[in-house]
């Protein structure tokens, strides 16, 4: 049921959320006055998520930069790294198997790849199965697998991944993953592979497991603040689909710590 739950009815807690409600009002509500008020509303909530400036500060404050990582030494035990997955693969896009079609998320794939080929980490264990619901993604793909498929044709030996099949969630990518790490390779650290606007919760929910957590994060939505009004001033598409992004993981935040997730 919490499954359920936190990839529906989040939906009317999210920008996009209030502002359709808002315009709901203006349309079945007939009293003048208050049609007036759902109106501005809807306007002043569009302002607010689509100003890049203050959408860009609340992403300074959540999101979680990479930690410093130097090279594992080579006599030391091997350091494994645990990619989640989640929006790497366009799912919307026929699956091509020799051509993965990467999607907004990709930068995961590329930064655990990177990770490897430096030395920084030498197994990769990649967390998640098909955690969507079928009413809201048609042609969900296996994306663990086909990412498991390109680390492979860019070099990485399949006896350096682990495929975890398993979790739909945040909370079951680190319960299955501990699971792992404590069978197979022994240990109880790893690093945590997932998007700067995803890291905060990730690494509450792998510390709930009792691990410790070195934060490798992706795909920074944090710029450097402009100094052209224009931007402070006229909404963008861009600010509004990045407040979507952080106000889910907000909601998603505090749903895992009234669940006892984290």
């Amino acid at each position: 049921m919490f499954y359920f739950l936190s990839k529906t009815l989040f939906y009317l807690l999210t920008p996009a959320g209030w502002v359709f409600l808002a315009l709901l009002g203006t349309v079945f509500i007939r009293q003048p006055r208050l049609k007036r008020q759902f109106a501005l509303a809807a306007l002043v909530l569009f302002w607010l998520f689509g100003n890049s400036q203050l959408v860009n500060e609340g992403l300074r404050i959540w999101e979680i930069p990479p930690a410093k990582l130097m090279p594992n030494p080579a006599d030391s035990a091997p350091r494994v790294a645990v990619l989640l997955t989640g929006g790497m693969i366009n799912t919307l896009y026929e699956p091509q198997p020799l051509r993965p079609v990467f999607s907004h998320e990709a930068d995961r794939a590329q930064q655990v790849l990177w990770l490897y080929q430096t030395g920084r980490v030498q197994k990769i264990i990649i967390s998640g199965g098909i955690g969507t619901l079928p009413f809201t993604t048609p042609g969900a793909v296996d994306e663990g697998q086909m990412v498991s498929q390109f680390l492979q044709r860019a070099g990485v030996p399949q006896a350096d991944i682990l495929l975890e099949n398993q979790s739909r969630n945040t909370y079951e990518n680190a319960f299955y993953s501990a699971r792992l790490l404590r069978g197979q390779f022994r240990i109880t650290d790893c690093v945590v592979v997932t998007s700067a606007w995803h890291m905060r919760r990730a690494v509450g929910c792998f510390q709930k497991q009792g691990l410790r957590v070195t934060p490798w994060s992706a795909g920074q939505l944090t710029e450097r603040p402009s100094r052209a009004w224009g931007a402070y001033l006229l909404p963008a598409e861009k600010a509004f689909y990045e407040m979507q992004l952080l106000s889910r993981e907000l909601v998603g935040y505090v749903m895992y710590r009234i669940a006892g997730y984290l």
